[in-house]
């Protein structure tokens, strides 16, 4: 199969984190691409896992540098995907999955025209407010966080698939399904078919 980047949106507080962590345990040829930002950490954050958190002059040097493959200012803090993790991923087979914001995902899309598009919906503005308070981070401001979500509620049609998270196992599993159909498609595997001889 030749990989292919996988791009997963949502707005804040719409559970895209938690679909790709499960995402990942079912599927083995699937990797995060770890973003960098200029954000604090949260409570249970790693370095390196869950981004790379960076100060704001080591974020504008490696845009500087040509380092980074979209990057876009959210909010008050800078978040961007370094190129090199991307394409590292992707040689040696592993679908590289991107969990950024509808801006980064043109970017990715442009740069990347076999990637899949996938938003992850939360059932309700009313469920995304509840979930976004229920964080208790006091740099959340929920009123902006709303406000950005219905901007990015208008970009839906630009994704290839919508995977409403109502409830999580299922989402999971239609994530799940949609990649592996994705894999299966006819000019992602016929390299591999013609090596073995089958075709």
């Amino acid at each position: 199969m030749k990989p292919f980047p996988i791009i997963i949106s949502s707005p804040s507080g719409g559970g895209k984190t938690t679909v790709v962590e499960r995402l990942l345990k079912k599927e083995k040829n699937l990797s995060r691409v770890v973003t960098a930002t200029t954000r604090a950490p949260r409570t249970g954050e790693k370095n390196g896992k869950d981004y790379h958190f960076w100060t704001e002059k080591q974020f504008l040097s490696a845009v500087k540098k040509g380092q980074m493959l979209e990057w876009a200012q959210v909010h008050v803090n800078y978040y961007g995907i370094p190129k090199k993790s991307v394409d590292d991923l992707m040689k040696k087979g592993i679908c590289p999955v991107l969990v950024i914001d509808v801006q980064g995902a043109k970017t990715i899309a442009a740069k990347y025209p076999q990637a899949v598009k996938i938003f992850i919906l939360p059932p309700s503005l009313q469920v995304l407010k509840e979930r976004i308070a229920a964080r208790k981070d006091n740099t959340q401001n929920i009123e902006v966080r709303l406000k950005t979500a219905k901007k990015e509620l208008k970009e839906i049609t630009h994704y290839d698939y919508i995977v409403l998270n109502d409830d999580l196992k299922k989402a999971v599993a239609d994530t799940s399904a949609i990649v592996r159909a994705e894999q299966l498609k006819t000019q992602r595997c016929l390299k591999d078919l013609k090596q073995s001889k089958v075709i």
